[in-house]
C-alpha cells in the first residue's frame, strides 16, 4: 500500500522519484531569479524608456542615414571594377521599453574544447564529469561538423562537450560564476564595453585555473586526471548590446573600458 502511494506521488511530482530528485524542488526559484522577476526587470524597463518625441526623432535620423548611405551622397563614388561585397541585413528595430519585452537572460551554455581527444577519445570523460559536477546536469558530446587534415579530424569525431543550462540551474550558474568565481581570479579585470556580438549575447572565455574555483570542485579536483579551460556563451533577449550590458551590469557582470596605453613623458 505504501509503495503504490509513493508511486502516485512520484508520478504526478516531475524530478521526484523513489525518494531522490533530479532536479529543483516544487516551489524552489533560486536567489538570482528572484532578484530579476522583484527588482531588476522593472529597473530595466524604466531605463530603456524613450520618450515618443526623442523615439520619433531618432527614427527620422535614422531613415535620412540610411538613405545618404544609399544614394552615396557625401563619400567616395564606388569603384565599378570591385566586385560588390556582401550586405549585411539591416538589424531588427528596438521595440519599445515595455514590461512584455523587458530584456532577460533566455540560455547560458558553458562549453569545453578538448583537443587531447583527437588522440584518445577517453580524454573527454574528464571534460564530461567536469561540466556535470559544475553545472549540475548532464553534459552531452560535441562532434566534429567537417573534415580538417592537419589536425587529424574526421566528421563526426568527439571534440568537445557542453551543456546548455535554462530556468533555475542557468541562474544559479550565473550566481556561482558572478558572486564566487569572478571575484576568486587575480587576473580577470572584466568584459570589455565593446564584446559582444551585436545581438545582446556575450561571451566569457576562462583558462584551466578557473575551472577549481568553483564550489563543488574544490573537493573532487584532485580526482580529475585532466583539467581543461571553459567559455561561458550567455544569450539574452535585448537584440543590441547596450541592452544586453545593462541586463549583464544589473546581474553584477562586470564591464571596464579599454584603458589606452599609457606613454612615456621623457626619453632617457
Amino acid at each position: 500500500m505504501l509503495g503504490t502511494v509513493s508511486r502516485h506521488v512520484a508520478a504526478l511530482r516531475p524530478g521526484v522519484s523513489r525518494g531522490f530528485s533530479t532536479g529543483p524542488a516544487l516551489g524552489y526559484q533560486a536567489r538570482l531569479s528572484q532578484y530579476y522577476h522583484n527588482t531588476l526587470r522593472d529597473d530595466l524597463m524604466i531605463l530603456q524608456y524613450v520618450p515618443p518625441q526623442v523615439r520619433a526623432r531618432q527614427e527620422v535620423m535614422e531613415e535620412a542615414r540610411l538613405k545618404a548611405i544609399k544614394e552615396n551622397v557625401g563619400g567616395t563614388p564606388p569603384n565599378p571594377l570591385r566586385k560588390r561585397l556582401k550586405v549585411r541585413p539591416p538589424k531588427p528595430r528596438v521595440a519599445e521599453s515595455a514590461a512584455h519585452n523587458t530584456p532577460y537572460v533566455d540560455k547560458v551554455t558553458v562549453h569545453i574544447r578538448c583537443r587531447e581527444a583527437l588522440q584518445n577519445k577517453h580524454n573527454l570523460l574528464s571534460a564530461l564529469m567536469t561540466l556535470q559536477v559544475v553545472t549540475g546536469q548532464r553534459a552531452e558530446v560535441i562532434k566534429a561538423k567537417n573534415d580538417a587534415a592537419p589536425w587529424k579530424l574526421r566528421k563526426g569525431m568527439p571534440i568537445g562537450a557542453k551543456v546548455e543550462l535554462t530556468g533555475d540551474r542557468m541562474y544559479e550558474f550565473l550566481d556561482k560564476l558572478v558572486e564566487v568565481v569572478l571575484p576568486r581570479m587575480k587576473e580577470y579585470s572584466g568584459l570589455p564595453m565593446d564584446s559582444g556580438d551585436g545581438m545582446g549575447s556575450f561571451t566569457l572565455g576562462f583558462d584551466n585555473s578557473a575551472i577549481g574555483l568553483f564550489p563543488e570542485m574544490e573537493m573532487v579536483y584532485d580526482m580529475f586526471p585532466m583539467v581543461f579551460g571553459f567559455a561561458v556563451n550567455i544569450k539574452t533577449t535585448a537584440g543590441h548590446n547596450p541592452a544586453g550590458r545593462l541586463l549583464l551590469s544589473g546581474l553584477n557582470m562586470p564591464f571596464v573600458h579599454a584603458r589606452k596605453p599609457t606613454t612615456e613623458s621623457f626619453m632617457l
